[in-house]
C-alpha cells in the first residue's frame, strides 16, 4: 500500500508579477500586481486527503486482477467481455450506485481463436511450419483449408521505388517486413513535462527509447502499422499476407494490432523478427506457402455502454453536480483495459463515506468501442452524445482512468519481462496552472512512482499543449477521447490518469506478472484525491480556458502581431496580463478579473491579427461567459 501523506505539501510555485506592460495594456494593468500563490484549499477532509483506512484492500485488488487475467482478452461482445461487464455492474450496485443504464447497440464482431489456442491460424512455408505469433485482426478468413500461393516480399525498410509494384502482389501471399522501429524523437521518446517523480528512471528527452530499457514505445510503433498494411493490401489482389514485426518472440506473441483497422479481405498473420528471417528468404525466392486464418463474423452481435451514478449529497436536486469518471472496457491485455478496475477502486473509497459527505455525485461511464474498427468513432452509438442535453449542465469536470496497475516491460534477448519498475503514469491535463498544481500535489501525496504531469496537445490535432520545464514539446495527450467528451460539453476541466499501456497491454495472454498492486493503489489514491479536488475547488478557477488563453498567446506567430519585429515583447506583455487575470480569478476577485479580462481582450485586438486573434479572442469570450457562473 502506498505511503499516503496525511499532511499537505505546500509546493513553492513561482508567483507572477505584472511587469513591462508599458503602452500595450496601459496604466490600469500596471497597477495590478496579482501574486500567484498556491490555492487556499478547503478544510482538510477525507475528500481532499485520502484516508488510508478507507482505501481498497490489496487482497481485494489481487482477486480482481486474478479474475480478469483468467478471463483473457475482453474484446467487445466476447464471452470474456460479458464477464467483465457483469463484474463491473455488480460492484457498482454493491457500492450503492443508482441510475444504472445500458446503452445497447448492434455491430459485426470479427474474431478467431486466442492464444494459447492457435487452432484458428497457422502458416506453412516451403513445407516447413512457421511459428506464428498472432493474427492480423479484421483481415477476413481463409476458411479451414487456407490459401496456398507463392510468397512475395514487400520490405518497408527499403525506399518505395525498390519495393514491388502493387500489381505484382495480385494472387500472392505478401510478406510485409514492417518498417523497423527507430523512434522519431517525439512519439518514440520520453517527452518534456510539467513535473516528474523518480526522474532518474527516465531516459533523455527526445532520444528514442531502447526496447531493452523499456519496450512500450517500440510496441506502439510496430502494432500501430496495421493501418498502413491494410491500405497497401486491400486493393492489391493479394490472397493473404504475413506481417513481420520488428520484435522478439516474447514481445510479439499474441500481439494485437491497434488502432483496429477497418475490415478487409486479405487474411493475415503476424510473425516475430526471429521467425521472420527464414520466411523473408522464402519470399525473396518466391517459394509457396499455405496460410490459414479461420476468422468468424457474428453479424448480429450486441454490446452496450454502461453508465451509473454514485449519488452525492445533493443528488436528485437542482443543486447537484457530478464528476465524470470514464474509461473503456475492451482490450487484449490484463492492463490495457484495467481502467474500470481503477474507477471501481475510487468508487469503493467514496462509497465508504456517508452520502452527505460527498459534495458531488460521481457519474461513471464505461465505453466499449476502443478495439473495434475506427476506435470510438467506428460505431456511431454514444451514450454521452445521446444524453448531452441532460449531462452537460450537470457535469462539473472529469477524472479519466486507463491502463491501471501495470509494470514496465523490456526485451531481454528474445524474452519479454518486467524491468522491476512501474510503468510510467501520465497525468494529462490542460495548461491551467491550478489543474497542473493539483495534479502534482496528488502524485506526491500518493507517492506515485514514475509519474509525469503533462500539458500536451490532444490526439486528433486539438492544440492545447505548451513547452515543458525544459522548453521542449510535451507528450501528446494520447487516449484523449474521454477528455474530448468534456470538451464537447463546453470545455470542462479534467485530469487523465493513464499508464503507458503498450509496456504491458498489447498482448492477449495471461500475464499476471505485469500487474503491480502498489502501482494500482497509488494510481487509485491519485484518482481519489483529484476527484475530491474537482468536488471542492472553485470551478471558475479550474476552467481550462485560462490555460487556453495563455497557450494561444504563446503559440501566436510573430507574423500575427501588428509589429512583427516586436512580437516577442508584445507576446510577453499579453502573457503577463493573462496571468494577472488568472491571479484575480484564483483570489475569487471575479469583478476585478472581468475588468482586467476586458482590457486584455482590447489589447489582443490591438496587437494580434488573423487566425491567432480569432483563437485568443474565442478563449477570452468563453472564459468571460463562465466567470463567476459556477
Amino acid at each position: 500500500m502506498p505511503a499516503i501523506r496525511m499532511k499537505r505539501d505546500m509546493h513553492g510555485f513561482a508567483s507572477w508579477q505584472g511587469s513591462g506592460l508599458r503602452r500595450v495594456i496601459g496604466a490600469s494593468l500596471l497597477a495590478c500586481s496579482c501574486v500567484m500563490a498556491f490555492p487556499a484549499f478547503a478544510q482538510a477532509s477525507r475528500i481532499t486527503e485520502v484516508d488510508p483506512s478507507l482505501l481498497i484492500a490489496k487482497e481485494t485488488v489481487d482477486e480482481w486482477f486474478a479474475s480478469k487475467n483468467a478471463w483473457g482478452p475482453t474484446y467487445t461482445g466476447s464471452p470474456a467481455w460479458f464477464s467483465y461487464m457483469e463484474f463491473i455492474e455488480s460492484h457498482l450496485r454493491d457500492y450503492g450506485a443508482v441510475k444504472i443504464e445500458k446503452n445497447r447497440f448492434p455491430f459485426e464482431r470479427w474474431f478467431t481463436t486466442e492464444y494459447p489456442d492457435r487452432s484458428g491460424w497457422s502458416l506453412v512455408s516451403d513445407g516447413r511450419p512457421v511459428d506464428v505469433a498472432s493474427y492480423a485482426t479484421q483481415s477476413g478468413s481463409t476458411g479451414a483449408d487456407g490459401v496456398t500461393a507463392p510468397l512475395i516480399l514487400y520490405d518497408m525498410s527499403l525506399p518505395e521505388e525498390e519495393r514491388p509494384a502493387t500489381s505484382e502482389l495480385a494472387g500472392k501471399i505478401v510478406v510485409i517486413r514492417q518498417a523497423p522501429y527507430v523512434g522519431d524523437g517525439v512519439t518514440g521518446a520520453y517527452s518534456d513535462y510539467e513535473y516528474r517523480t523518480n526522474g532518474d528512471t527516465f531516459g533523455d528527452i527526445g532520444v528514442p527509447v531502447d526496447p531493452t530499457v523499456e519496450a512500450g514505445y517500440r510496441n506502439r510503433d510496430q502494432f500501430g502499422q496495421a493501418e498502413q498494411n491494410r491500405k497497401l493490401l486491400e486493393r492489391s489482389g493479394a490472397v493473404g499476407h504475413v506481417a513481420i514485426l520488428d520484435m522478439p518472440p516474447g514481445a510479439a506473441i499474441a500481439g494485437r494490432q491497434h488502432s483496429t483497422p477497418d475490415r478487409y479481405d486479405v487474411p493475415g498473420l503476424l510473425v516475430d523478427r526471429v521467425n521472420g528471417v527464414a520466411l523473408m528468404e522464402d519470399a525473396r525466392a518466391g517459394k509457396t506457402a499455405t496460410l490459414v486464418l479461420k476468422g468468424q463474423v457474428e453479424e448480429d452481435a450486441t454490446a452496450y455502454q454502461l453508465a451509473a451514478v454514485l449519488p452525492g449529497r445533493d443528488y436528485g436536486t437542482p443543486q447537484d453536480r457530478a464528476v465524470l469518471m470514464a474509461t473503456h472496457t475492451d482490450g487484449p491485455g490484463l492492463i490495457q483495459d484495467s481502467g474500470a478496475l481503477g474507477i471501481l477502486g475510487v468508487i469503493n473509497y467514496y462509497a465508504k463515506l456517508p452520502q452527505n459527505e460527498r459534495p458531488m455525485s460521481i457519474f461513471t461511464y464505461f465505453d466499449v468501442r476502443h478495439f473495434i474498427a475506427g476506435t470510438e468513432d467506428g460505431a456511431p452509438y454514444d451514450y454521452v452524445e445521446d444524453h448531452m442535453e441532460e449531462l452537460a449542465p450537470w457535469i462539473a469536470g472529469g477524472v479519466v482512468m486507463e491502463h491501471i496497475g501495470g509494470a514496465q516491460m523490456r526485451d531481454d534477448g528474445e524474452r519479454y519481462e518486467p524491468t522491476g519498475l512501474p510503468m510510467t503514469t501520465y497525468i494529462n491535463t490542460y495548461g491551467n496552472d491550478l489543474l497542473v498544481e493539483l495534479a502534482i500535489k496528488a502524485v506526491n501525496d500518493s507517492t506515485l512512482e514514475r509519474a509525469q504531469v503533462t500539458v500536451g496537445s490532444m490526439s486528433g490535432g486539438v492544440v492545447f499543449g505548451r513547452p515543458g520545464v525544459n522548453g521542449r514539446q510535451q507528450n501528446d495527450w494520447k487516449g484523449s477521447t474521454f477528455a474530448k467528451i468534456l470538451e464537447r460539453m463546453g470545455g470542462y476541466p479534467s485530469w487523465h490518469i493513464t499508464g503507458d499501456w503498450p509496456s504491458s497491454g498489447y498482448q492477449a495472454i495471461p500475464a499476471i506478472d505485469r500487474y503491480r498492486a502498489d502501482v494500482y493503489l497509488a494510481q487509485v489514491a491519485t484518482g481519489i484525491e483529484l476527484v475530491g479536488e474537482m468536488m471542492t475547488q472553485d470551478l471558475t478557477a479550474l476552467n481550462p480556458d485560462w490555460g487556453k488563453i495563455s497557450i494561444a498567446i504563446m503559440r501566436a506567430s510573430d507574423e500575427a502581431f501588428a509589429n512583427p519585429a516586436e512580437a516577442t515583447q508584445q507576446r510577453d506583455v499579453l502573457l503577463a496580463a493573462s496571468k494577472q487575470v488568472f491571479g484575480l480569478v484564483r483570489a475569487k476577485k471575479h469583478d476585478e478579473a472581468a475588468a482586467r479580462l476586458g482590457e486584455l481582450d482590447a489589447a489582443v485586438e490591438d496587437q494580434v491579427r488573423g487566425k491567432d486573434l480569432d483563437l485568443i479572442s474565442g478563449h477570452i469570450d468563453s472564459a468571460r461567459a463562465r466567470l463567476g457562473s459556477y
